[in-house]
């Protein structure tokens, strides 16, 4: 895959720790979805965070199970080499990123949405966190004060509008 200009990469994916003799790595997809990325040939990886450092890298082979996947990557064929990838994230367009269903969003597409409760604005989501069950939105508050998280489940959460720029808060309390 060659670095699209100009063009915005999703983070799809993290890679974890060789696993095997040949320089096979863990790939953790932030979707739980592997079929877009057990296809691809090429991805490009980068530094958590930064796909503006990202760099095409060619995958040679690819392991898939029901449940994971593994890749190696051509010039990392052994633990040791392979073990200077873990941490990477794994970037793509996001025509190549997982599909989504109704009511799915790109972690991507929530950071920056503006907080809104009975239609005014009361903060801004700057991260979305791993919840264990329900991820968290970490919330900056338009009123000053700390940032608080608040669960991003149906209860407390309504109308996500991403093309219009907000997100609906239901319970007005967890930003106390």
């Amino acid at each position: 895959m060659t670095r699209p200009l100009g063009q915005e990469l999703l983070a799809a994916a993290k890679l974890g720790a060789p696993k095997g003799v040949k320089g096979a790595l863990k790939v953790q997809s932030y979707s739980g979805e592997f079929d877009h990325l057990a296809s691809l040939k090429s991805v490009l990886l980068g530094p958590e965070g930064k796909p503006e450092l990202a760099a095409p890298m060619r995958i040679v082979a690819v392991d898939r199970s029901s449940v994971s996947m593994s890749a190696v990557f051509a010039g990392y064929d052994s633990p040791e080499k392979a073990r200077a990838l873990t941490g990477m994230e794994i970037f793509l367009p996001r025509e190549a990123a997982s599909p989504l269903a109704e009511n799915e969003w790109y972690i991507h597409d929530l950071v920056g949405l503006k907080l809104t409760l009975s239609g005014e604005p009361v903060g801004e989501v700057v991260a979305v966190l791993d919840g264990g069950a329900d991820p968290l939105l970490e919330i900056k508050p338009l009123k000053g004060g700390a940032a608080c998280l608040v669960p991003f489940r149906n209860e407390f959460v309504g109308a996500v509008d991403v093309g219009g720029g907000t997100m609906e808060l239901l319970a007005g309390w967890l930003l106390e």
